[in-house]
């Protein structure tokens, strides 16, 4: 592996638990259209998916319906912030050892980039990253290779000096897209045999695993070229 400056980070499933919140905001949009959550589908199964493909792809709305139900998702999402949202065992204790170490932490996330920056705030990891790169409220940027892409023009980033972090084969595959090292963590949603499929670079079981990896590094400067 090259010399290690950056990394990004996914968000939910990686560095926080989310999936309480998520459901609660998602059973809150259906029942707003007087549909109801399916009991027979795992909340952990659409975590990842942008919010227009888990209504399009799992409950089949689109167009004006498909919006609302963003809508409404967003809305309870906001007024409930993070209830039971919690950040996973030895996340901050990373991050910081990351940063300490020299490296620039970046969030790559599907959540739109606004509130992926206030859940960060809100769960006190704002402090740890140098930028926030998010899906688009208009649903143009939502796939994850070109979230990842975003983030590397947006900050300046060089691909070889870069790791993304992520629970899902989607994180895997945008890693590969732009040409950055890819580590998966298991502790997340994505199901083991899921992310071996993706064939990332590493499979992590805790995120303290991380700073061994990465070669030795003197402090983040620009990247070579930039």
């Amino acid at each position: 592996m090259r010399e290690i400056h950056n990394l990004l980070f996914d968000l939910d499933g990686t560095l926080v638990d989310s999936s309480a919140a998520i459901r609660a905001s998602l059973t809150h949009a259906l029942e707003g259209l007087g549909s109801r959550w399916p009991e027979d589908l795992a909340v952990q199964t659409v975590i990842g998916m942008p919010l227009v493909d888990i209504f399009h792809e799992r409950f089949g709305l689109t167009g004006e319906p498909a919006e609302r139900a963003i809508a409404l998702y967003r809305a309870h999402y906001d007024t409930e912030a993070q209830a039971g949202t919690r950040v996973y065992d030895h996340v901050e204790t990373t991050l910081r050892a990351l940063c300490d170490s020299g490296r620039r932490l970046y969030l790559a996330t599907v959540k739109p980039t606004a509130v992926a920056a206030k859940v960060l705030r809100e769960m006190g990891l704002d402090g740890y990253f140098s930028g926030v790169a998010g899906s688009t409220v208009d649903h143009s940027r939502r796939d994850k290779g070109d979230i990842i892409r975003h983030a590397l023009q947006r900050y300046g980033l060089q691909a070889p000096h870069s790791v993304m972090v992520g629970d899902r084969d989607k994180d895997i595959h945008g890693a590969r897209r732009n040409g950055l090292y890819a580590v998966a963590v298991t502790y997340g949603f994505g199901s083991p045999e899921e992310l071996r499929a993706a064939g990332p670079d590493h499979l992590v079981g805790c995120c303290s695993e991380l700073p061994g990896l990465l070669p030795p590094a003197g402090r983040a400067g620009p990247d070579p070229g930039h």
